[in-house]
């Protein structure tokens, strides 16, 4: 009965030690990293901004995602929001888009409309946004939500979601 209790015991942390209980993709402040991947015309002090997978790819159950999408909030050098005049369209927000790192204000806009689709421009101060993947030059279109100096970019990043 020993060995047997202390088999499990070994076993259990061994698979403990392989699991990934941190978040296996943090947020980055990288601005330059961030232009690596779309192309952004709106000049910004500083951003912060992730891609992740819906569902959530955080690593405790391996599978297929259905969505890959990018969330940005960029503090603005200058007013660049007001050059977007076409209002937000329809847009799928998805479950986990609220990011725990986002503005209070930009994490409840999307908490509200999580696993919906919904018109944001009726809801908030947004505006339909179009930009291309830097490196094919695929066209994303997504939605910029303005708040306090403060520019929420959420694109999809997958073609079927926005075609």
């Amino acid at each position: 009965m020993k060995t047997l209790n202390r088999i499990l015991v070994a076993a259990t942390i061994l698979l403990l030690c392989g699991c990934s209980f941190g978040d296996p993709k943090p947020q980055s402040e990288d601005i330059a990293a961030l232009r690596a991947i779309v192309n952004l015309p709106m000049e910004a002090k500083s951003a912060r901004w992730e891609i992740f997978g819906t569902p959530d790819d955080s690593g405790w159950v391996p599978g297929p995602t259905d969505f890959q999408t990018l969330i940005a909030e960029l503090e603005q050098e200058q007013d660049c929001f007001s050059s977007l005049k076409e209002p937000a369209r329809e847009i799928f927000i998805v479950p986990e888009a609220a990011r725990p790192w986002l503005t209070r204000e930009f994490r409840d806009l999307l908490n509200r409309n999580r696993n919906s689709t919904a018109i944001l421009s009726s809801r908030a101060n947004c505006r339909k946004y179009v930009t291309t993947v830097t490196k094919s030059g695929r066209e994303l279109v997504g939605v910029a939500c303005n708040s306090s100096g403060k520019i929420l970019v959420y694109l999809p990043l997958d073609p079927q979601v926005h075609e």
